[in-house]
């Protein structure tokens, strides 16, 4: 059973810092556009009990002795959305843009749910989700892991959002203490906070891509963390004196 074809924004990254690319196919453009839907699956598939055995079987069945919890889960599909039935592996190769809304989505859901009361479809987002993580490619993507987002502007091409914020934040200690800090760390830090403060100055209306959109919003979420800690941090301090 082969993986699916996972398009990426920079094939040349390295490993561990190469994203899925978040644009549809041309394939799955028609999908939407047309209104098609993919076939109808089996039963099983749609049950939350019986799927993943029924799926464990049919690998077992095209020759596969011990089918991994990736190929099991791949057998999945889609029985909700845009894309109804349509598979894992499908929605990896032509899609991941709305694979990763419907995880932010469910994750969001799930974080809001009150009791035992369970979210609609929970179980099969739950398996899209884990499928979507076992893709380095993918798992990158997702909301739950914006700091591993890979910020890809010059001179910082294959630097992390939590990288390019650890690189921003030690700019006034290094004006302040420039003996503390070695020579590449001279030169590289000036360049992202020049870097990272032309995002934080530029009016989000006037941003044309999503990523440095997610990138400007996640600094200064960042930035107001820091804030909170200095306050509470200042509070203690002062009980303690």
């Amino acid at each position: 059973m082969p993986k699916p074809v996972i398009r990426l924004q920079n094939p040349n990254a390295p490993l561990g810092r190469q994203q899925a690319l978040l644009v549809a196919t041309n394939e799955a453009r028609a999908y939407r556009d047309r209104r098609m839907n993919f076939p109808l699956p089996p039963d099983q598939l749609l049950n939350e009990s019986t799927a993943l055995p029924h799926a464990q079987r049919a690998l077992r069945a095209e020759g596969i002795a011990v089918p991994s919890r990736q190929q099991c889960l791949g057998k999945l599909v889609l029985p909700l959305g845009q894309y109804l039935n349509a598979p894992f592996p499908w929605l990896v190769s032509n899609d991941v843009g709305y694979m990763k809304y419907l995880i932010d989505k469910h994750r969001e859901e799930l974080s809001k749910k009150l009791g035992k009361a369970k979210v609609q479809n929970q179980w099969i987002k739950d398996h899209l989700a884990e499928y979507a993580e076992s893709f380095p490619e993918v798992s990158i993507v997702l909301e739950a892991n914006i700091h591993r987002y890979v910020y890809g502007q010059k001179g910082f091409e294959n630097h992390t959002f939590q990288e390019m914020w650890e690189l921003y934040s030690l700019y006034s200690a290094q004006n302040d203490r420039p003996d503390d800090f070695n020579m590449s760390q001279r030169d590289s830090i000036p360049k992202a906070y020049s870097s990272v403060s032309q995002w934080l100055n530029t009016p989000v209306t006037h941003i044309t891509s999503v990523q440095m959109k997610r990138f400007r919003t996640y600094i200064y979420d960042k930035k107001s963390q820091n804030v909170i800690i200095y306050i509470c941090y200042t509070d203690v301090e002062l009980f303690h004196q």
